[in-house]
């Protein structure tokens, strides 16, 4: 979720998981992403691990948490009305935020 502010300025919404390029598959030549999250990636299984030093991520690890860029971009889409900030949804945020400036 991005808030454009003017043309030069964006804005991140803090509670959003980013979608981050992490490397490139050797076989396919495909980039592969992440669904990040603070320090925890989004695993094809819905659940969120931390991610491992760079050095240390295992063949395992990759096929969980890595994906290609069309599909990291739909998970990450599903997963911010998953991800909770004090006990509340981004959209519960939203909503809160609206009824208190109208």
């Amino acid at each position: 979720m991005r808030q454009m502010i003017d043309e030069s300025v964006t804005v991140v919404e803090p509670r959003a998981p980013l979608v981050s390029w992490r490397e490139m598959d050797p076989e396919s030549s495909e980039d592969l992403w992440a669904v990040v999250h603070i320090r925890a990636c989004l695993a094809v299984d819905g659940a969120w691990e931390y991610e491992p030093l760079p050095s240390l991520p295992n063949d395992n690890w990759l096929a969980r948490c890595l994906f290609s860029r069309k599909e990291a971009l739909r998970r990450s889409a599903v997963a911010v009305n998953q991800i909770k900030f004090n006990s509340r949804t981004s959209v519960r945020w939203n909503r809160h935020y609206a009824s208190r400036s109208a």
